[in-house]
C-alpha cells in the first residue's frame, strides 16, 4: 500500500496552540488531503470551572466509603459532560 492509500482511510489531527483563551489551529488529514481549522478559545473562567470539576472526579475516585465516591463523581459529572461536549468531539484527547 503507498502512503495515499493509508491517508485516505485514516484520520489523523494535530493540535497546534488551543486550551486556552486564545484558541488555536486544528490539522487533519481526511480523504487524502490537509484541512487546517480554526478552534476557538475557551473561556478562562469556564475552563477554570471544568479543571476544579475534573479534580473532583479525581479526587472521588479515592473515597473508600461506600456510595460516597458515587455521590462526589455524580455531583459534577452533568456539568463536565456538558462543557467537555462543547468542546470535545469524535475521537479527540484532551489533556489537562
Amino acid at each position: 500500500m503507498d502512503i495515499k492509500h493509508d491517508l485516505k482511510h485514516e484520520q489523523f489531527a494535530i493540535m497546534v496552540g488551543g486550551g486556552t483563551d486564545a484558541g488555536g489551529y486544528i490539522i487533519k488529514i481526511v480523504g487524502g488531503k490537509v484541512v487546517i481549522e480554526k478552534v476557538p478559545g475557551w473561556d478562562p473562567l469556564a475552563l477554570a470551572e471544568l479543571s476544579a470539576a475534573l479534580d473532583v472526579l479525581k479526587a472521588a475516585t479515592k473515597f473508600r466509603t461506600p456510595g460516597l465516591r458515587e455521590a462526589a463523581a455524580q455531583s459534577v459529572m452533568a456539568f463536565t459532560q456538558k462543557e467537555l461536549g462543547q468542546h470535545v468531539t469524535g475521537n479527540t484527547v484532551l489533556v489537562m
